[in-house]
């Protein structure tokens, strides 16, 4: 029995070491220097709101939906959710798998996004009086789930846009009730996971979504009540500026996300808020969005969509291609036009759609994209015959590590698509629910070996059919011309069972 316990222990930590740690050697390190926390909240503007917009970002909205046709569908479309929100009860602290309240922290966030943005462009009351609502709900919540983190940051992120954005409607009774409960659940819980007294802060020395969603969760939470609580945001924003240096050098050297497209968006949509929320609120994002490769990740997620929409969704992923508002601040920011191009083209609104709306817009074709795109280090290739014709040849194959967070046994797998049709597709993720998915389970369940991916399995037998451990490169790519290739050396995956294999 005890050769058993062990025996899982050691699994156990060897999975953690390279799985949600996600870690080898990158091509580049990033640093910023980051000010003791009393610097950091020097500039604070202490007006509100201030967390990613402030008040003239809303009177420059109202003049946006007035003027242009597309911000005023994404206006119309929202403002139909807020209006649907209002008679809908608030949210209930449920953790159905026994594990997560995260669709309740992100069901919060929405509604707390979408109603404070209907109260902010029309000044109705109801709006602000239903976000209330569903705020004063998830304060009385027992906790906001600190042992699965995400769930705690998620529902900081709602609190600090509700304080912030409903600052003028609120009383400072709700004020108050809204500071108790971000302080009590959800800033006191991250100070003790940045202080290392609870074994749930792991994430803070993790370099994949998780860093980025708890560390901007908690910072944009920070920078709302900092004049309220400054001791207390410094020490939070001083720590979230130094962690999530540890995911930025995975954008190196090109902005692709090891994690797949999914996690790409996730990761970055916090990532980008919570610079945002730096600027807005201290005037600098500390130099966080210089690292490398971060200027050219809007791309990514453009590269890997096919004609039809659908994603080339490796590793733990699914093919819709899921809404990213940050990609107009990404346009804004780094003159990406394409970026806004391709969210106006596929966006399911979101508030922060008009927020950083972009009307500089090109199409791939006017950006000059090249039909063909490598991305090194995630070692991810995409082919296509034609930008903008729904019924062009694509391929979406894949190479990379076998350690990487959430990845499959899937190095060599590839999409397929012609005539508007995904010929070769690729089954995504599992249940996260089933047993020991992120454990010792994890290369026993179909959809993550090999045999459920469109690559090779050689010699299978009752272990993994890739080597776990296993790396390979994209060694030979060509993305313009008449002939568009790319060749994986996949001997990595299969060194045990073939000498080479490409």
């Amino acid at each position: 029995m005890t050769v058993q316990i062990l025996r899982k222990t050691f699994c156990a930590l060897i999975f953690y070491f390279f799985v949600f740690q996600g870690l080898w050697a990158t091509e580049a390190s990033f640093k910023i220097k980051v000010p003791a926390s009393a610097e950091i909240l020097s500039k604070l503007n202490r007006q509100h709101p201030r967390i990613i917009a402030t008040a003239k970002d809303f009177e420059r909205i109202k003049q946006l939906v007035r003027k242009q046709t597309k911000p005023a569908f994404f206006w119309k479309k929202i403002l139909s959710d807020a209006r649907k929100i209002l008679s809908q009860p608030p949210s209930e602290y449920r953790i159905p798998d026994g594990l997560r309240l995260l669709a309740t922290s992100r069901r919060v966030l929405n509604r707390v996004y979408t109603l404070a943005l209907a109260y902010r462009l029309t000044k109705k009351k109801p709006y602000a009086e239903r976000a209330f609502l569903e705020l004063q709900k998830a304060a009385s919540f027992p906790d906001w789930n600190p042992r699965h983190f995400l769930d705690t940051a998620e529902m900081s992120h709602a609190f600090a846009i509700g304080y912030d954005w409903l600052h003028d409607f609120l009383t400072p009774q709700q004020r108050n009730l809204l500071l108790r409960a971000l302080k009590e659940k959800g800033l006191i819980p991250g100070i003790n996971c940045y202080r290392r007294q609870k074994r749930y802060g792991w994430w803070t020395r993790a370099h994949h979504n998780w860093n980025q969603v708890c560390n901007g969760g908690l910072g944009i939470a920070a920078l709302a009540v900092a004049d309220q609580e400054p001791s207390l945001a410094g020490e939070i924003l001083q720590n979230a500026l130094l962690s999530i240096q540890r995911p930025s050098q995975w954008y190196a050297p090109d902005g692709a996300w090891v994690e797949g497209p999914g996690y790409w968006n996730y990761a970055t949509f916090y990532h980008v808020c919570f610079l945002a929320a730096l600027r807005s609120a201290l005037g600098t994002d500390f130099g966080l969005s210089k690292a490398p490769g971060f200027d050219r990740t809007g791309i990514f997620p453009i590269a890997v969509t096919g004609p039809t929409g659908l994603t080339f969704n490796f590793a733990d992923a699914h093919a819709g291609r899921p809404a990213a508002p940050q990609l107009f601040w990404l346009a804004k920011n780094f003159s990406l036009p394409v970026c806004a191009w391709f969210e106006a083209r596929w966006a399911r609104p979101h508030p922060l759609d008009l927020i950083w709306y972009s009307s500089e817009q090109s199409s791939p074709i006017q950006a000059g994209l090249p039909r063909g795109l490598y991305f090194r280090t995630a070692e991810v290739a995409t082919l296509r015959s034609e930008w903008e014709d729904p019924n062009a040849l694509f391929v979406g194959i894949q190479a990379g590590s076998n350690r990487v967070n959430h990845s499959h046994l899937d190095l060599g797998s590839f999409v397929f698509e012609a005539g508007g049709v995904r010929w070769a597709v690729d089954l995504g993720a599992d249940n996260y629910n089933l047993p020991a998915y992120f454990g010792r389970n994890r290369w026993k369940y179909y959809r993550l070996r090999a045999e459920g991916h469109n690559t090779l399995v050689i010699a299978p037998d009752e272990g993994p059919d890739q080597n776990p451990s296993g790396q390979a490169k994209i060694v030979n790519f060509k993305g313009k011309g008449k002939v568009l290739f790319a060749i994986c050396d996949l001997t990595g995956a299969y060194n045990s069972k073939a000498e080479s294999v490409r």
